[in-house]
């Protein structure tokens, strides 16, 4: 069983996530933060001690990257971070897998981005294709909310 825990709403995140756990045969519950206790009257820790009994794996979409890591350190089941602040993995990971699926293979591959590039989907993209050793040119607006102070 997963649970996911949705403090910012996503209906491809969702979708992909139950439709997944539906084919492997197990079972997702939707939880979703802004409607819950989970900062008022609960937090974190608690939330993933309590979890970790009842479900095999967390999955969060959160705003803030630490939400991820205090899940991290007090659940007993491992935690999939599905999106926050400085980060989108598993959007990352199906982008590579879609890249590597049509074109065969990631060697000589060149990126290139044109949008919004102070994002977390921006600097995932950077950081997969500084791992694979793949060229990436980013290009955007001259407006400080698209562009990275850097």
């Amino acid at each position: 069983t997963l649970l996911m825990l949705f403090e910012k709403p996503s209906l491809r995140t969702r979708i992909s996530f139950e439709t997944g756990m539906q084919q492997l045969g197990g079972h997702a519950i939707f939880y979703s933060i802004k409607d819950s206790p989970l900062g008022k009257k609960e937090n974190i820790s608690d939330t993933a001690k309590v979890a970790s009994r009842f479900v095999n794996i967390i999955a969060a979409r959160v705003f803030k990257r630490q939400d991820i890591w205090d899940l991290v350190k007090y659940a007993d089941v491992p935690v999939i971070n599905m999106l926050d602040d400085f980060a989108h993995p598993c959007q990352i990971l199906g982008d590579f897998q879609t890249i590597n699926e049509k074109k065969g293979r990631l060697d000589n591959f060149k990126l290139s981005y044109f949008g919004d590039a102070n994002n977390n989907v921006t600097y995932d993209l950077m950081r997969m294709c500084a791992m694979f050793g793949l060229r990436m040119d980013v290009a955007c607006p001259k407006n400080p909310d698209y562009s990275p102070d850097q």
